[in-house]
């Protein structure tokens, strides 16, 4: 049976934040500890079910470095949601969040965004609170979740969650 939905979503942020992390654990349930940047794009598919509905995902990493703007400026085409992800560890990669949000409202009308602080499991160097990235989200006018993907910990519930609220 054919999916009834078929979502784009896009992961942003700046590098090493682990947008391909997530990415992989959430498709495949797998993690790699090393970093190997994403040159241009990537994507990956995951198909969901909610009530009677069948959902595929098609998830999209786009590359951070800044002489691939351009080029990301077309994978943002057809995006239903947008997650922009940083390091809890690295206070600038939040901060960075503003420039990928205007990034993403020109190129999209209507996304559903959600801010996700990653890496919750580096509890010592973490530098930004669970308060402050929600009161960030909130003046971003977005969701907000935290994950580790390391320990594959809020990944699965991050893209539930932004899947529910583009079906709503």
């Amino acid at each position: 049976m054919s999916p009834s939905f078929l979502f784009k979503i896009c992961t942003v942020g700046s590098s090493a934040v682990g947008k391909t992390s997530i990415i992989l654990r959430y498709t495949t349930g797998k993690f790699r500890e090393y970093y190997t940047p994403t040159l241009g794009a990537d994507f990956s598919i995951k198909n969901m079910q909610f009530d009677q509905n069948k959902v595929k995902l098609q998830i999209w990493d786009l590359g951070s470095q800044d002489f691939l703007e351009e080029v990301r400026s077309g994978y943002y085409q057809g995006a239903r949601g947008v997650i922009f992800m940083y390091d809890v560890t690295r206070p600038e990669t939040l901060e960075d969040l503003w420039d990928w949000k205007k990034e993403a409202d020109a190129h999209l009308k209507g996304a559903i965004y959600m801010v996700v602080g990653n890496k919750t499991d580096l509890e010592k160097e973490r530098q930004v609170s669970t308060a402050e990235g929600a009161k960030f989200a909130k003046n971003f006018l977005a969701d907000y979740h935290e994950t580790s993907v390391k320990l594959n910990a809020g990944v699965d519930d991050t893209f539930t969650t932004i899947t529910k609220k583009i079906i709503s």
